[in-house]
């Protein structure tokens, strides 16, 4: 009896091949009871993803943040992912776990839009899973797994190239990438597209003005799409440093030298002992030998004009990540205005991938060497992947460390300070003393109160500003004067401190300090003494006398005071959009107006009597962003449903 077989279908062994390449660089690792560590993932990507998910799982939305930077909108900051899809991850599974099944994801999906994208072109099957390789697994990718926001933006951009004439799929495309929480990558996705786009198409078939349309009509709904993160997020770059840019010596930081140009290749050409991936990620590049040589290769074979578009782009890109090591690439980086907004110049080498994967793919459709070279660069890029990959136990993220559980001891609400020499102190004995030091954001999931955070680009300005007073002040005795107008208690200090004013308190990773009397994140002055407190920050404490109040926090955006008689309420709480007051007397309830104090914080006036004071933090961009979000989504998705059921009745 003669049995029928099916044809291989191309789609599926291109599945199974970067599904088993992922498995591959990661799943090794995750056998052996190992988690990817470096970089953000460990100060920064453990906060903005752990503190939030514990809120979703007691049932509430995560708007505010009060461990991080005296107190931040959590919505407003991008880089957490709030409402992206597969941050799901991180509500269903421990912080390890969910990272392995993020990055996993990311590579697979990176790589699968980069084949449909190739393919697009016109090429074939094998030779665009070659140019897929390049871009999902080269060391730009690669670099980006600490990254979380990076990585998912990136993951994406293929995407924009593949739908580049259909504006709704588009439209999703953006969207996605505007939650995935990176959006600044978006402009450079972007311009890859366009180029990726005009290169493939036929000169007869190009009109600019029609794909401006098209990307114009995309942008709106991506931006009605993603109003949900997108609002909060301009509310917060409004009010942020960032507002006005960054500043050029910070913009120049990590560019590429002339010899840097060999990470393209690889550690073969550099030279191994120069390869340092988990240190110089911005200069992890590399395509390997075979993704370079099959790159120029297809620059040598394509037609021209084809080549020339590319080949341009490419050029410009490394232009760009030479950054201040010319006079003509520190130029462009001084007078381009848009280039102020974006953070190292090695950070852009991430323009020239799309481009550069297509290159390869057109170098490996030779008939004969194009499999066997496509296998080859795969077998190099893996193994290039796995040797850049530094690894963890995975009970890293798990466990707090005796420093967070000396602190969760006391159970105060009060804040703690870093000291700045301790925060320059970035390198413990191993992984686990450097994650439980609590640099960056790592306090945030253990809800310890922080007055001085790094890491974080978006930070409420007057925030910020009183942070970098705090950590320019030349002693630990000048900040024991400033501790109790910020409510911290503690400072933690590699060394005892030398002040009257504190008392060595505990040793544990640093050193813990407590100041002597009274300390509380509000006090009520007098009538006077209130007025007269500065708005702005001073250059000296102010010499007021002042009470404590207690400070009664329902939840995270929810707090209120209570005291009597007339005067002030001082509360060192960041004054920020969003937040009412409501003050309660005898003669009922209203709402009051609070007035900036010391830099960040807020003061309220306070009458005869027993009075209350409640805060409540409902931002508006959330509540309206939300609602837009949502009722796009609906009548995107009622269209597109109408849209197939039509196609399906007509058929």
């Amino acid at each position: 009896m003669n049995i029928k077989r099916e044809p291989i279908v191309p789609e599926a062994v291109v599945a199974v091949m970067l599904g088993a390449s992922v498995a591959a660089l990661l799943g090794g690792a995750w056998a052996r009871g190992l988690s990817v560590f470096w970089s953000d993932l460990t100060y920064l990507h453990h906060g903005w993803r752990a503190a939030p998910a514990m809120l979703v799982a007691a049932g509430r939305a995560p708007l505010w943040e009060p461990s991080l930077y005296f107190g931040m909108p959590m919505l407003g900051c991008m880089q957490g992912g709030l409402f992206y899809p597969a941050t799901i991850f991180y509500y269903l599974f421990g912080f390890a776990t969910a990272t392995a099944l993020f990055q996993a994801m990311h590579l697979f999906t990176a790589g699968w839009l980069c084949v449909l994208c190739l393919r697009s072109c016109r090429l074939s099957w094998g030779a665009s899973l070659g140019g897929a390789f390049l871009f999902a697994f080269g060391g730009v990718m690669i670099a980006r797994l600490p990254f979380l926001n990076h990585l998912s933006t990136l993951a994406w951009a293929p995407a924009l190239a593949l739908f580049f004439r259909r504006p709704v799929p588009l439209a999703v495309t953006l969207a996605l990438m505007i939650f995935a929480g990176y959006p600044t990558f978006i402009p450079g996705c972007a311009a890859a597209a366009w180029v990726v786009a005009y290169a493939a198409a036929r000169p007869e078939g190009w009109s600019w003005a029609a794909g401006a349309r098209d990307w114009a009509k995309a942008g709106l709904l991506a931006g009605v799409l993603a109003a949900a993160q997108l609002l909060p997020g301009l509310e917060l770059a409004a009010f942020s440093r960032r507002s006005s840019g960054i500043g050029l010596a910070e913009v120049l930081t990590w560019g590429f030298t002339p010899r840097d140009l060999l990470q393209w290749i690889g550690p073969l050409a550099l030279g191994i002992g120069n390869f340092h991936p988990a240190i110089d990620w911005t200069l992890c590049v590399y395509l390997g030998i075979v993704g370079v040589a099959a790159a120029v290769y297809g620059a040598y074979v394509l037609p021209p004009r084809r080549a020339l578009i590319l080949g341009g782009f490419i050029v410009a890109v490394v232009v760009l990540t030479l950054g201040a090591s010319n006079p003509f690439s520190a130029a462009l980086w001084r007078w381009v205005p848009p280039l102020r907004f974006v953070r190292y110049p090695g950070n852009l080498a991430y323009l020239a991938m799309l481009p550069l994967g297509l290159l390869a793919a057109v170098g490996f459709s030779h008939r004969r060497a194009g499999p066997v070279l496509v296998l080859l660069s795969a077998f190099e890029l893996l193994a290039l992947g796995r040797s850049a990959t530094p690894l963890a136990p995975r009970g890293l993220f798990a466990e707090p460390g005796p420093l967070v559980r000396t602190l969760q001891e006391s159970r105060e609400e009060e804040r703690y300070l870093i000291s700045p020499t301790a925060l320059q102190a970035s390198r413990g004995s191993n992984f686990f003393d450097w994650k439980q030091r609590l640099y960056g954001l790592t306090n945030a999931p253990y809800r310890l109160r922080s007055a001085a955070n790094f890491g974080e680009p978006l930070v409420p300005a007057p925030s910020h500003a009183v942070m970098d007073a705090l950590l320019s002040l030349p002693s630990a005795d000048a900040a024991a004067g400033w501790m109790p107008w910020i409510g911290a208690l503690r400072l933690l200090t590699p060394k005892p401190a030398d002040s009257a004013r504190l008392t060595v308190e505990a040793s544990s990773l640093w050193e813990i300090s407590r100041v002597r009397g009274p300390v509380s994140l509000a006090y009520q002055l007098t009538p006077k003494e209130g007025a007269a407190l500065p708005a702005a920050w001073p250059s000296s404490p102010p010499d007021a006398a002042r009470s404590p109040l207690e400070v009664r926090r329902e939840r995270e955006d929810r707090f209120e005071i209570s005291g009597e008689g007339a005067g002030w309420a001082y509360v060192a709480e960041p004054r920020f959009p969003g937040w009412t007051t409501m003050l309660t007397t005898s003669s009922g309830e209203r709402r009051v107006i609070s007035e900036p104090a010391l830099g960040a914080f807020q003061k309220v006036e306070t009458p005869d009597g027993p009075w209350i004071l409640r805060w409540r933090y409902e931002p508006g961009p959330w509540r309206y962003g939300l609602l837009l979000a949502c009722l796009s989504w609906i009548v995107l998705s009622w269209s597109w449903y109408h849209r197939v059921v039509a196609s399906g009745e007509t058929g």
